[in-house]
């Protein structure tokens, strides 16, 4: 639109009605004409120009706002789990996007989802949990649907094979049938164990059969098969595990450099609606600035090149901001600058999101990139953190990825976390209460090391300098860095014995 007026500082135009003085606008700095959004619903709209001292309205011309379609369309019916192609026509205006819901899941709400700038046709991938769902084009501004369809989610199976009993310690051959969808794995749990907890897994991407490893602890185990959304079990099959005919051995692991030495290190700090909520009398955001500003203050040493990217801050969005860039550690600027933080209830988790931005905002450091998230909930942006993972460590940057879950109760949760930061080199680490999270936040920036077998299979990981030294079978392995090339060693591990390495 064009415009004339005294263009003072902070005047804007916008377009608006009798409900809102605008519903988009810009500073007339920006330029003459000035390009404005058109609101997402039709109707008679006024463009105003707003003085920025009172935001008295000085000018104005009615524009009548038409309306819009879109349709989508997809297979009527698709496997859990499987990804799938959808098609699209409509407007294509900025952030409209495409989403797939369970049916008669209410209007302006969506799940998993695509950006319509990404082209047509875009890319879903089907939940685990089969039904009745909807595809629906949404609009940015206001989430009206513009467009829908139906979509059936189908059952999915799978079974397993591998032998009755396997010697502790000894790599147990899984064979599989499934879907062998995105993240799928076979993995060795106690008898009775909830979906999601930990136990020793090989991704079916990795072959069939699966080379599981074995637990240390004899027992009666199940081998299961579990699908990479949800950990839902599509089969499982009893196995008992043996003891060996020696007893484990341990390996104590240190480094010469301490913690985060010559590394830059990026925390991404999740400040969404959940953040607000307590344990005991204090707010997790709360505990989490704390500990955070502590960490900062005597954890990471000044002068490290660090950077803080914060996301959840506005209702119903999935900003995230990069609100301390790349720079030598300056503690009490960073405190000053966590102090001002604080969460919003209503705001979105864009994890996926905060991740892909982790290269940008890295741009030029220097040896390894150590980047931890700490976080308390789900991505409930439609991104794909495990996706962004995988595009940094394939980036050729030296990055490691830890991931922090705050107060997670759900198991489910926390093995997709466990996922993440194996992905990303790293390791996971759970926190309860403010004790246990500067204690995480704490080893979180210690280098994290792994024993390999002769065949290349991790059989244990760690963190250096740990407590608890790394047990395996005796044997000879190599002790290395995880998630990083450059240095390893050698070690023979011996009965009930524990062996010092110094990396």
């Amino acid at each position: 639109m064009k415009w004339s007026g005294p263009d003072s500082p902070r005047d804007y135009v916008g377009i608006g009605n009798a409900a809102r003085p605008y519903v988009s606008y810009v500073y007339t700095k920006a330029g003459n004409p000035a390009s404005l959004t058109a609101p997402d619903e039709a109707g008679e709209y006024e463009l105003r120009y707003f003085l920025g001292e009172k935001n008295t309205v000085i000018g104005a011309r009615r524009i009548n706002v038409s309306g819009v379609t879109a349709t989508v369309s997809a297979p009527s019916q698709v496997a859990a789990g499987a990804k799938f192609a959808v098609a699209w026509t409509g407007p294509n205006n900025a952030r409209d996007f495409v989403t797939l819901v369970k049916a008669g899941t209410p209007e302006k709400r969506y799940e998993r989802y695509a950006y319509t700038s990404k082209g047509s046709p875009l890319q879903l991938t089907a939940p685990d949990e089969p039904g009745d769902y909807e595809l629906r084009y949404l609009m940015a501004q206001s989430y009206a649907t513009l467009g829908r369809a139906t979509v059936k989610v189908t059952p999915i199976s799978a079974s397993i094979e591998g032998p009755a009993e396997a010697v502790a310690g000894a790599t147990i051959p899984v064979k599989w049938q499934g879907p062998d969808n995105v993240n799928d794995y076979v993995t060795v749990l106690a008898q009775g164990a909830r979906e999601g907890e930990s136990g020793n897994y090989r991704y079916t991407a990795q072959g069939n059969p699966a080379m599981v490893l074995a637990p240390l602890a004899p027992g009666d185990y199940e081998l299961r098969y579990s699908t990479g959304q949800s950990h839902a079990t599509l089969a499982r099959a009893a196995i008992r595990i043996t003891p060996g005919k020696l007893e484990p051995g341990f390996v104590a692991v240190t480094v010469a450099q301490g913690p985060a030495a010559g590394n830059a290190v990026e925390i991404i700090l999740d400040a969404s609606g959940s953040m607000l909520q307590k344990i005991g009398k204090e707010r997790r955001i709360d505990i989490a600035k704390r500990t955070l500003t502590h960490l900062t203050n005597s954890g990471i040493p000044a002068g490290t090149p660090f950077a803080l990217r914060v996301f959840g801050r506005e209702v119903d969005s999935c900003q995230t901001d990069l609100d301390i860039a790349l720079s030598p550690l300056n503690a009490a600027a960073v405190a000053a600058r966590i102090a001002k933080l604080d969460a919003k209830n209503g705001a979105k988790t864009p994890i996926g999101a905060s991740l892909d931005k982790v290269a940008e905002d890295l741009r030029g450091a220097r040896g390894e990139q150590l980047v931890i998230l700490l976080t308390d909930g789900e991505e409930t942006c439609g991104g794909d953190p495990a996706a962004a993972i995988e595009k940094l460590r394939k980036s050729g940057a030296a990055v490691r990825v830890n991931v922090v879950g705050f107060a997670i109760d759900d198991q489910k949760l926390a093995a997709t976390f466990r996922h993440w930061s194996d992905a990303g080199g790293g390791l996971y680490f759970d926190a309860r209460d403010a004790s246990s999270l500067d204690q995480a936040l704490t080893q979180a920036l210690q280098p994290a090391v792994e024993l390999v077998d002769g065949k290349g299979q991790v059989v244990a990981q760690g963190l250096a300098g740990d407590a608890a030294p790394l047990s395996a079978m005796p044997g000879n392995y190599t002790v290395r860095l995880k998630g990083r090339s450059g240095k390893a060693l050698p070690v023979q591990v011996k009965a009930k014995a524990t062996t010092t390495v110094a990396l």
